[in-house]
């Protein structure tokens, strides 16, 4: 998840396709009244950007490395951070909504990349297992074939109920099973790598700018209408697996139009808030929800409440993305605090 690729050029559209998307990500976990449209492609979104930056190492230890430092260990740190904060609002009110796991159930369930443990950082976990099959995966065919593979089962696991270990995997989530309808976008995402410069070009001041976003807002509305949530940590896609790749791609395409737009924005503290927020995606992802849930004790009614306080929760993670950068940046990452 760095911000630079092969030629260590820095998009600045990148950090506000991260920016948006993760404020998108916050937005859902309101429940608000339309947050369907958020679901068909927040997610998606953030693998397909993961894809994006993706590359294979040609030394497998400094891949292990880098998955060492910028993925697992700030899911350990954070995940335990956010165990220890259920047990201690547990012990202080034990009518508290989540019931904690004992220490050993609990790291049983982390490695295993079970939703009660890994919580929101699912994701993490499922990139992990992501970049390691792109890493070892030499070859473009392999990756059509399994391709191919991960719609198909991610097909029959939802048009067929199947279940994990005798629950269905509604009950079961598990950050494993989420690789079959991740690894799509993420591909698509690396196979956009080869265009980058492209996208890095593209000028938005064309009509093209406009009729692409508009185009692709409805896209995302109809997807949103026809179909239900999609879970993707419960390896869903919804009711329609072709609206699910085909919102996923047009809210994608939506996000990176905004984005360039945004880029264009003559004012520095501005563009360094895309910056410092992009840098702390994995912050605010494993954070957010404690914020979320108190903040949901007042009536939220209408998408407008629940975009101000997503807004808001994104505003007051960075000067906790600043200090984290500078005192812990363990947790960010050590590759990515750099």
């Amino acid at each position: 998840m760095a911000l630079q690729i092969n030629n260590n050029k820095h998009f600045f559209w990148i950090d506000w396709m991260k920016t948006i998307g993760i404020t998108l990500i916050v937005f859902g976990h309101f429940a608000s009244p339309h947050n369907v449209y958020a679901y068909v492609f927040s997610v998606p979104l953030f693998f397909l950007i993961s894809g994006f930056l993706s590359k294979r190492e040609e030394n497998h230890t400094v891949f292990w490395k880098k998955i060492w430092h910028n993925l697992i260990v700030p899911m350990l740190i954070i995940c335990t951070i956010n165990y220890l904060y259920v047990c201690a609002r547990h012990y202080i009110s034990p009518n508290y909504l989540l019931y904690p796991d004992n220490p050993a159930v609990f790291i049983a369930k982390l490695l295993l990349g079970v939703h009660k443990s890994v919580d929101t950082l699912w994701f993490v976990y499922t990139l992990v297992i992501l970049k390691i099959i792109l890493q070892y995966l030499p070859k473009p065919w392999q990756h059509c074939v399994l391709f191919a593979v991960c719609l198909a089962t991610a097909y029959c696991i939802n048009e067929y109920q199947l279940s994990l270990l005798g629950k269905p995997l509604y009950y079961t989530p598990c950050a494993i099973t989420s690789v079959f309808v991740s690894y799509p976008f993420y591909m698509i995402g690396y196979w956009l790598r080869d265009f980058r410069e492209t996208f890095n070009k593209y000028h938005t001041q064309s009509v093209s700018a406009y009729i692409i976003l508009i185009a692709c807002a409805l896209i995302v509305f109809y997807c949103g209408h026809n179909h239900s949530v999609v879970k993707l940590y419960i390896c869903g896609y919804g009711d329609s697996i072709i609206l699910f790749l085909l919102g996923g791609m047009a809210g994608s395409a939506c996000v990176y139009i905004i984005s360039k737009f945004l880029v264009r924005v003559k004012y520095a503290k501005v563009q360094k808030f895309g910056s410092v927020v992009s840098q702390g995606t994995i912050l605010i992802l494993g954070f957010h929800m404690p914020l979320v849930r108190f903040l949901r004790r007042f009536e939220i009614t209408s998408d407008i409440q629940a975009a101000a306080f997503s807004i808001l929760i994104v505003l007051l993670f960075v000067p906790i993305i600043m200090l984290c950068k500078k005192y812990a940046p363990v947790i960010m990452g050590k590759y990515r605090a750099k």
